[in-house]
């Protein structure tokens, strides 16, 4: 076994002299290491590789970009509510109609004309006289026979309806929402799609769409009963 001698320890002065780091063993020095490791990291560094998850990533931000462009993409679109069909609008005929309210309506919207439909009337006959009672209906029917103007939903067209509110889920949200208790505008407006059997038309009644307010006519109207309805959920 070597041991080390005057001659080793001479080596190693020399070396902290000059600034060098004494080797650990003769023959083999310390100073190549440096340029080797930044050689061997410089050529065997591996190239980056683009993972799966990036890909389908990377994917799926350019599905969401392109495709609401795309005729796909129209295809997927939601659509709006289908407009109104007038046509099928016939005596003794029955179709959905979508009608936009609120419970203020119910003691709103009034109509004037001196003909009658299977047993419905306006409120008035004319402007300035109410159309009389029957002594033997029920005092509170919800408007089993009283026609009242309305507006389809989303087109606003004119139908005429007699005994809106006496269907159940009508009256339903009427009993919880009273209008008694909230002023007009603060009531939600809320839609009802409703199977309705046309009765027939009258021609150029008047119509007012609010207390103290003016009448007004927009032509012939279809009068029509609800069979029966929904709440239109939002």
């Amino acid at each position: 076994m070597a041991t080390s001698g005057p001659k080793s320890t001479e080596r190693t002065r020399k070396a902290v002299a000059r600034g060098t780091p004494p080797s650990s063993s003769p023959g083999k020095t310390r100073g190549n290491r440096p340029q080797a490791v930044r050689a061997r990291k410089q050529g065997d560094e591996p190239i980056p590789v683009v993972s799966g998850r990036f890909l389908i990533a990377a994917a799926l931000v350019g599905a969401m970009i392109l495709i609401p462009f795309s005729p796909l993409g129209r295809m997927l679109e939601p659509k709006g509510p289908s407009p109104t069909d007038v046509a099928r609008w016939a005596p003794g005929a029955v179709s959905e109609v979508k009608i936009t309210l609120v419970t203020a309506d119910y003691n709103l919207l009034t109509c004037a004309a001196d003909k009658e439909l299977e047993g419905a009337h306006c409120a008035y006959k004319s402007e300035t006289e109410l159309w009389q009672r029957d002594p033997s209906a029920p005092l509170d029917d919800n408007k089993q026979n009283i026609i009242q103007p309305y507006r389809t939903w989303p087109d606003n067209k004119l139908i005429l309806v007699a005994g809106l509110w006496a269907d159940p889920v009508v009256a339903m949200r009427l009993h919880r929402e009273p209008p008694q208790a909230v002023p007009a505008k603060k009531l939600a407006r809320f839609v009802v799609e409703c199977d309705m059997k046309f009765l027939g038309k009258l021609e150029t009644p008047r119509l007012r769409w609010g207390a103290g307010q003016g009448w007004m006519s927009e032509g012939s109207a279809w009068v029509a009963r609800p069979v029966s309805c929904k709440l239109r959920q939002s």
